[in-house]
């Protein structure tokens, strides 16, 4: 993969052939010629920032350049993160943007940085969730037996060695492990990855295996001065650092992913759920107790949690309204299915937003469109201005056929004249993992439906199954939905993922690209035909009974 590599950097970094003699340099015929500054109290997630400059100006060019905390005056300043010393702050810099300057003889990398603590009570462990010791603190704040918000928060918790991003004279002193969260702010570690792509880098999966790296023994200190920033403030898949293992953990962060605190993700009505074989999980919105108990189980999050959005959904399996004589009548059997239970459940979804507003202005209540409510209701004009929508499924790429995809853009535009806020889309993305065989390549679809939600759209959260070591299961199909998707968050309306998928296939594919891109390609316009026909072998039964192993239904929005 090295040599098409090396033209794609000649031919894309102009300022890098620049003569070494007209500008200062970084790097020189493999030597260092700079160094990393940070604050002498940095911030855990500079400390990475740094660590990361680190090693990937070495993996390419061969020089390990020192981290410091004061500039030396011998050597080029690369400065990362805030400190007394840097040229430029972070003012106006939020959910992960960041900004790369440069100066006669430095360069500076720096984001927003905050680093996360979890508010008490929450589960340490899953011993914690079993013997009930946080939900018990959780029911003697509030008084009430509602389940315990953010149940599984220390799964986003994970551990890296404690000599990560240390300044080099403290090199051989015993440092305590660095304890990092999913929910950290890294807005200097995105501009430490925005420059790495800049020189060519590029991370297509999880570890070694994924990495696209170029050669440059002489890297000269580039002019640049810009401010990048990412066009979701929600880009949320489901992984977490303290499951996933660290190279699943840092591909991602690589990525530019953001998972943020506050805003709860879309999980059933009143935190607990019901699994139980059998279990009717029926909820009677006539019901004045339900009602009040609703207001007040927000209202606690946005207190004591500080949380922003708080989801007020229906339980999983949610099928038919109520029966009772109050809720007689109130479901919309005219409508299809995607509208049965529509004006009913977003009438209450309506009424309870309404009330909380009165002494939480700014909180914001949140309901998935999903199920029979997947629809907009007909009987509200408009939501109460602190209603947020999450459609699960606004945009499917797996469904890339263009009248699909107009139907999609259809469910978008008419929850957009329901709502004052953004949307935001819930995707459940097939995964080896899940029994999916089909070579459903999509990037176009990924792609053009991802601009298509720019300027409309909060974000999105992207449900996976992710294994334990995804660089070496199903690699072929799992990192490419992952990678297309995440770097489509960045770039704007116009981001071109043609270019995106051209590249990916000559860096990654090499001297393959032509016939990566040709297969590509076509399973990209014909992978919902395959299993019509018949396959080799058993033939039509062999067909019936691979169909048998998809997980979720098309006709359902949901793959």
């Amino acid at each position: 993969m090295k040599t098409p590599i090396l033209r794609f950097v000649a031919t894309s970094m102009a300022w890098l052939a620049i003569p070494a003699a007209a500008q200062p340099l970084l790097v020189e015929n493999g030597q260092p010629r700079a160094e990393i500054i940070i604050s002498d109290k940095p911030q855990r997630t500079v400390r990475l920032a740094a660590q990361e400059l680190q090693d990937y100006l070495a993996k390419i060019s061969g020089a390990r350049l020192p981290i410091v905390t004061e500039p030396s005056g011998k050597a080029v300043k690369i400065f990362i993160g805030a400190s007394a010393q840097s040229p430029i702050k972070a003012d106006g810099l939020k959910d992960g943007a960041y900004r790369i300057a440069t100066g006669a003889d430095w360069m500076a990398l720096i984001g927003e940085d905050t680093e996360f603590t979890p508010i008490e009570p929450w589960a340490k462990n899953n011993a914690e969730i079993v013997n009930g010791k946080a939900q018990g603190e959780w029911n003697q704040i509030t008084g009430a037996i509602w389940g315990l918000p953010n149940l599984l928060i220390y799964k986003s918790r994970f551990t890296l060695p404690g000599d990560i991003g240390r300044p080099t004279s403290q090199a051989a002193e015993k440092a305590a492990p660095l304890q990092m969260w999913d929910q950290d702010e890294r807005g200097s570690f995105n501009a430490v990855c925005g420059f790495l792509m800049k020189l060519g880098v590029r991370w297509y999966l999880p570890g070694e295996l994924g990495e696209v790296l170029p050669v440059l023994k002489t890297i000269p200190l580039p002019k640049l001065d810009e401010t990048v920033r990412p066009d979701f403030e929600q880009r949320r898949f489901s992984y977490h650092g303290g499951v996933h293992g660290r190279n699943n953990t840092m591909w991602f962060m690589r990525l530019g992913v953001r998972d943020p605190y506050g805003i709860q993700d879309a999980q059933m009505y009143g935190g607990r759920r019901r699994f139980e074989p059998g279990a009717v999980n029926q909820l009677c919105y006539s019901n004045e107790e339900l009602f009040q108990e609703s207001v007040r189980y927000v209202r606690a999050q946005f207190d004591h949690f500080k949380m922003s959005m708080v989801s007020v959904m229906p339980p999983d399996g949610y099928t038919a309204i109520c029966q009772c004589d109050k809720c007689n009548g109130k479901d919309s059997p005219e409508r299809d299915q995607g509208g049965l239970a529509s004006d009913y459940v977003w009438g209450f979804v309506n009424r309870v937003a309404k009330e909380v507003r009165k002494t939480h202005p700014h909180g914001k209540v949140l309901n998935c469109a999903y199920g029979i409510y997947s629809l907009p209701p007909l009987k509200i004009d408009k939501l109460e201005p602190n209603v947020v929508v999450s459609i699960v499924g606004a945009r499917v790429p797996r469904n890339n056929k263009p009248e699909q995809q107009a139907a999609f853009r259809q469910l978008r535009e008419s929850w957009v004249a329901k709502t004052h806020n953004p949307i935001i889309n819930f995707e459940n993305y097939p995964f080896i993992d899940r029994g999916w065989y089909l070579p459903a390549f999509t990037p176009h679809a990924m792609g053009e439906s991802t601009n298509a939600t720019k300027g409309i759209s909060h974000g999105e959260d992207i449900s996976l199954t992710v294994p334990q070591e995804p660089s070496t299961a199903g690699i072929g199909f799992n990192h490419f939905q992952i990678y297309f998707t995440a770097r489509m968050y960045w770039g704007g309306k116009d981001a071109d993922v043609d270019a995106m998928f051209r590249e990916y296939c000559r860096l990654f594919y090499g001297p393959a690209e032509a016939e990566m891109r040709t297969f590509f390609e076509y399973c990209e316009a014909n992978w919902q035909e395959m299993e019509k026909g018949q396959l080799a072998g058993d033939g039509k039964g062999q067909t019936q009974s691979r169909r048998s192993a998809r997980p979720f239904r098309e006709s359902e929005g949901e793959g």
